[in-house]
């Protein structure tokens, strides 16, 4: 496993490599996560491909001077520049979460770079999608984890770190069983990233237009069977505009299949990326 740092749009951005063959460039959720979060589950894949995993801005080891401005725009901008430091022509973009919607953002306008999309987690197309995920994760909560909500986030606005509090109430409605959590490290989150483009994705995410450019783009859409968006969310709201997308339900799994179901989700790439035929139009 190979780490380096390499300077992009002028930041400090951690990356790190392993194994050799057709690239797969890793995006990693949050906003405000880091690439730890597929790390070792998704290793047994460097035995086949060239894995690439980075923290995006300010993200895990990545730095950022204070007072950046986070947006949709430069992470694409940024994951462009990767592209071209590691003298990659095309690769496969795998997006978990918020990076699943940072993939489709970078193909909508560098489709040419694109060789497939693996998408788990998906949140979808619009703020619509969006703001569907936090409504039906807060549906989850409950009466007495609203309240608790609330109070950690006031906390938030006096200054305070409620951020492990927040974590513990709602990892468990993260997973098809919480025995899962036992798995989890505890990774730090840049809240000045989730926060910025929290609100841009609530009110001006919309990937609609590009729809006709993600037709022409092998597409597979990973998602658990207990995610807080199901697969059946995913049929009625993104395969009805994305009809070309192969679709796989990832039995005994909530939002991160990552940790749930790691040696399904290897054996689902390596099925998708010795993939050749094309996908059969549905219509609805």
């Amino acid at each position: 496993m190979e780490e380096k740092y390499v300077i992009i749009n002028g930041k400090n951005v951690f990356i790190t490599k392993k194994g050799e063959g057709e690239p797969i460039v890793f995006l990693h959720g949050g906003p405000g996560g880091s690439s730890d979060y597929f790390l070792p589950h998704m290793e047994p894949l460097g035995k086949s491909f060239q894995i690439i995993f980075y923290d995006q801005t300010g993200c895990g080891r990545s730095e950022v001077e204070e007072g950046h401005s986070y947006s949709i725009d430069d992470e694409v901008n940024n994951l462009e520049e990767i592209r071209k430091a590691l003298n990659l022509e095309k690769m496969t973009l795998f997006g978990e979460s918020w990076g699943s919607i940072l993939a489709l953002s970078y193909a909508s306008k560098h489709p040419d770079r694109i060789h497939k999309l693996i998408l788990t987690a998906a949140i979808g197309l619009t703020s619509k999608d969006y703001r569907a995920f936090k409504e039906y994760l807060l549906r989850k909560l409950g009466l007495y984890k609203k309240m608790l909500l609330a109070y950690y986030s006031f906390s938030s606005l006096l200054g305070l770190d409620s951020s492990r509090k927040l974590e513990q109430l709602f990892d468990p409605h993260y997973v098809y069983s919480v025995d899962t959590l036992k798995k989890k490290t505890m990774i730090s989150y840049n809240q000045d990233a989730l926060k910025h483009i929290g609100k841009e994705l609530d009110h001006h995410y919309n990937l609609i237009p590009a729809v006709p450019v993600f037709r022409t783009l092998p597409i597979m859409i990973a998602q658990g069977s207990h995610d807080i968006l199901p697969p059946a969310y995913m049929r009625e709201n993104v395969l009805v505009h994305l009809n070309n997308v192969i679709l796989k339900e990832v039995e005994e799994s909530g939002h991160w299949t990552i940790l749930e179901q790691p040696e399904k989700m290897v054996v689902l790439t390596h099925e998708f990326m010795s993939f050749t035929g094309t996908v059969t139009p549905v219509h609805f």
